[in-house]
Order: C-alpha cells, then structure tokens, then sequence
C-alpha cells in the first residue's frame, strides 16, 4: 500500500512539474509580478496561509516558509523550488540531498512548514507549497536573505578624557536571530572577562519566543506572537515582510535597519586612563563584527 502511495505522489509530481512549466519562472523574484496560485478565483481554497508570502531569515541562520492547509484536506503536501523545479519533500519525506531541508509538521493543525537550517545567500527565491490535488493547488512563499551585521553607536572614532567613563554599545543590523555569544576584543585582546582592567560587558537581546517590545523609533513595526498579520494591518505588501523564528513571529517595514528590536551588547570602563586607547571591536557569533577607535585625552591623570 505504501509502495503504491509513493509511485502515485511520483507521478502526480511530473504532471505536476509539467503543467508548472508550462507557467515558466524568473530567478529574479524582484522582478515578477505577484504569482497567482493554481486553483484560481472561483474554487475555494484549502490553504489557510496566504499566497505570495514573503518571509526573511538571515544568513547562517534558520528560515521557516509557512504553509498551514485546512484539517479537511486529504492531500498529500509538497514543497518545490521554483528556480529549479527541484522536489525538496513530499509529506513527512524529504528528496532532496541537501538535508539541511526538513518539514515541521505539526498533527491536526494542517502546519506542513519548510524549514532551511544554516541559509545561504542562494536559497532566496520562490517555494511552491502543493496539493496533490485535482486540479493542482499551491501557494508560493518568498524567501529572502539579509546578512545581519553589527554597529557601533558612535563608529567609527570616539573621542573621550581620561578619567571619565567608556561605553560602547553594539547592536545588530539585518538580524531575525539574537546571537548566541558577542566578543569585545581591545586591540586584539578579548576583554569580555577581563575584570582586572575594569572592562564589564552586559547584553540586552530579544526573547526568542514572545517578542514583547520594539524600539519606538523604528517606522511603521508591529509585532504579533500569536499568529500572522492580516492584510489590512500591512499598509505596503511590498515592503512588509515577517520572519518566523522559534514561534515568534515579527513583522517590520524594510526601511527599518532592524528586523528584530535591536539586540544589544554593551562595554563598560567606569575610568578611562591612557592605555585604554585604541581599537575597540564587537564580534557577534551570527554577524559581520566592527571596530571603532577609542582616542584618549589627556587630563585628569597626565
């Protein structure tokens, strides 16, 4: 039974695959106009994700591409790589070598998700989700990939009398994850534990599953733990994107630098004398690092 139940979803794929093409497809999703999904206007809809859904996850990083069908669906669900008509999975069953491709299904809630660990800058594109149904149903999700990288408020010099206090903060760019460690270094020396030269390093990051607050100063961000937005809250489809990241889900203009409120490291020096001077640099685990240059004023201690 189980045999014959492959050699059908194999089969459904090609003819699947061959009505596909006949559509054609660009690599360059910037420049197609939003795809329409296979069943049309008039048949109702077994998906509950909508189509055209647009989804960021950083380089490195772990990206979840949505796909919730009704619990009523009796059909099979697979995922498909439109630049390159690759099949990645069917049900529970991946076909791709690449095994950095999994589904996360979840039971009598109609979640098929794909889920791409470690994501490369080749990765973005379209996805098809599909119904081995009659006629084919699918929905499409975006994928696109940032490089999170890491600033320093003030870079890149900072002027400071000795004998006052240092800190340095840095936060994160382009980021859907918090970093699992951030390493300060002075002039190539690590000082995160460096207690003897007065250096302390504290951290403010973004809780993984329940996101409760945004810089204010970020435009036009919303947040929703719960479920994902609906339409009439995104005021630009184009420019609104979401990343789902261990349940959270966060949503934010792509004018803003920051995906996630800023995840923040912070250097502390509570008095600055002459050798401290120099070169600074934060070195997140998940993003390109910066440096910044301390110079040091002569004065209270000269």
């Amino acid at each position: 039974m189980v045999e014959i139940k492959l050699k059908f979803n194999a089969i459904w794929y090609i003819f699947s695959l061959i009505s596909s093409m006949s559509t054609g497809t660009q690599s360059d999703v910037s420049k197609m106009t939003p795809i329409k999904n296979h069943f049309g206007d008039s048949g109702q809809s077994h998906f509950t994700t909508k189509n055209n859904t647009r989804v960021i996850a950083q380089k490195g990083g772990l990206a979840v591409l949505p796909c919730v069908v009704k619990l009523n669906s009796p059909a099979t669900v697979s995922w498909i790589r439109r630049k390159d008509f690759q099949l990645l999975t069917v049900g529970l069953s991946t076909h791709s070598s690449d095994k950095r491709f999994l589904v996360e299904h979840t039971r009598h809630m109609g979640h098929w998700s794909l889920r791409i660990k470690s994501v490369r800058e080749n990765d973005r594109g379209l996805y098809e989700c599909q119904l081995s149904i009659y006629p084919t149903e699918s929905i499409f999700v975006e994928l696109k990939v940032v490089e999170a990288v890491a600033e320093i408020v003030g870079a890149p010099d900072l002027h400071i009398d000795e004998g006052s206090s240092l800190r340095l903060e840095c936060r994160l760019k382009k980021a859907t994850e918090n970093p699992a460690f951030v390493f300060w270094y002075h002039n190539n020396k690590m000082v995160n534990y460096d207690a003897q030269e007065g250096f302390s390093v504290s951290s403010v990051t973004v809780p993984d599953t329940a996101i409760k607050s945004v810089n204010k100063t970020l435009e036009n961000s919303m947040i929703n733990t719960s479920k994902r937005p609906n339409s009439d809250r995104m005021e630009n489809k184009d420019k609104d994107y979401y990343t789902e990241n261990n349940s959270a889900l966060v949503t934010k203009s792509m004018s803003s630098p920051y995906l996630l409120s800023p995840a923040s490291s912070i250097l502390t020096l509570e008095v600055v004398h002459f050798h401290h001077a120099g070169n600074y640099t934060c070195a997140p685990s998940n993003a390109r690092s910066v440096s910044i240059t301390v110079h040091v004023l002569r004065g209270k201690f000269a």
